[in-house]
């Protein structure tokens, strides 16, 4: 029974050391999905714990509330493996407004300048999710930038039918190609359009369209941004499309991270329904990535795409992963979904929302520019 113990509590710090993989190395099936589950191992190795202690095998015992401990206080570990600093975010209360939606202007930062930028991002389920909750959802929390991933064309056609012109009047559309996983993905702003472009990123997964505005140019023209941020809706490819394009897809992403700063800045009035405008040639001060990335903290290729320079919202402002699939059940869920940060901006409120029709729950964070 001691070498059966044993052996059960190698083989889940063998699980628990998959985390430590170099990034690429877990790109074969069914590394992404132990991978995944390692923040529910503390269930087992406290399960061996009990029976050790019940048979008297106290350093096994030991040994595996050790373990257990280690896997459920997981946070630090994540600090340590992530090297972040020991700066706490500014948190400060989030105040809602509710601004006459008939107004299709650019929102007026200029006015309001310490009002943060909220941010929704949501993956559609096939196109499936209701387009009447999510324009509720936007208007509750007054969104300024909705990504969403998997869409089709009726679930587009719904959300114009449901007012989202009047909401966020600047959208952008990656191309719908039979090679997405799922649908394609979209971004829509009441931002100032800077550039736009249907695909950003070369990764192999749907195209990752991104609009750079300017949150201060609050649609007049004339006005040069003191700011202009890049917003990008991602959907990495799931392992069971491909290990190694998940993979590559995920630290792919991390080359919007390092576009910060380079180039001038775009024609003062682009059209953002094209890709004519380049959004490579404005000059940015942040970049966030929004979407259903497929991936975790635990997730070595997810830590790579972090250290190409991006935060992770929910790191930053809760100090843990925000977990978002499946909507349906309350515990067990997983960390699929991201908000993520580069540059002058902080996240300083993250939370989760049921979306119905969909398996992912909506992620939105309030960003706050430096």
């Amino acid at each position: 029974m001691t070498i059966a113990l044993g052996t059960a509590l190698a083989l889940l710090v063998l699980w628990w050391a998959l985390r430590f993989l170099p990034a690429g190395a877990e790109g074969r099936l069914p590394l992404p999905y132990l991978i995944a589950l390692i923040p529910f191992l503390w269930i087992p190795a406290l399960l061996l714990a009990i029976v050790a202690a019940v048979l008297g095998c106290w350093p096994l015992a030991v040994a595996a509330v050790v373990l257990a401990m280690i896997i459920a206080l997981r946070v630090p570990l994540h600090r340590l493996s992530l090297r972040e600093t020991s700066r706490e975010t500014k948190r400060e209360t989030y105040r809602e407004t509710h601004p006459d939606t008939s107004d299709t202007t650019a929102r007026g930062y200029d006015e309001q300048p310490d009002a943060p930028i909220t941010v929704m991002t949501l993956n559609c389920r096939f196109g499936r999710a209701d387009a009447d909750a999510i324009m509720d959802a936007v208007r509750a929390h007054d969104v300024d930038v909705l990504a969403l991933q998997e869409l089709t064309a009726g679930l587009v056609a719904a959300l114009d039918a449901a007012g989202i012109r009047d909401m966020l009047p600047h959208r952008q559309l990656g191309e719908d190609r039979p090679t997405d996983n799922g649908g394609f993905n979209g971004l829509w702003t009441r931002l100032a359009p800077v550039a736009a472009a249907s695909s950003s990123a070369q990764i192999p997964a749907a195209d990752v369209p991104m609009i750079v505005a300017s949150p201060t140019r609050n649609g007049r023209p004339g006005n040069a941004p003191d700011a202009a941020i890049a917003f990008a809706s991602a959907h990495t490819k799931s392992p069971m499309r491909g290990c190694r394009a998940w993979s590559q897809g995920i630290v792919g992403l991390g080359r919007l991270a390092l576009r910060q700063g380079c180039g001038t800045h775009a024609p003062t009035h682009p059209s953002p329904e094209t890709a004519a405008d380049d959004p490579s040639r404005a000059s940015t001060e942040a970049t966030v990535v929004l979407g259903d990335l497929n991936c975790g903290i635990d997730h070595p290729s997810f830590r790579k795409l972090l250290a190409a320079g991006f935060r992770d919202a929910s790191m930053s402002a809760l100090r843990k992963p925000m977990v978002s699939f499946p909507s349906w059940l309350a515990w067990p869920r997983i960390e699929l979904d991201h908000v993520l940060i580069s540059g002058g901006i902080d996240a300083e409120r993250v939370e989760t929302l049921t979306i119905h029709g969909s398996d992912h729950l909506a992620t939105v964070a309030a960003l706050r520019i430096r």
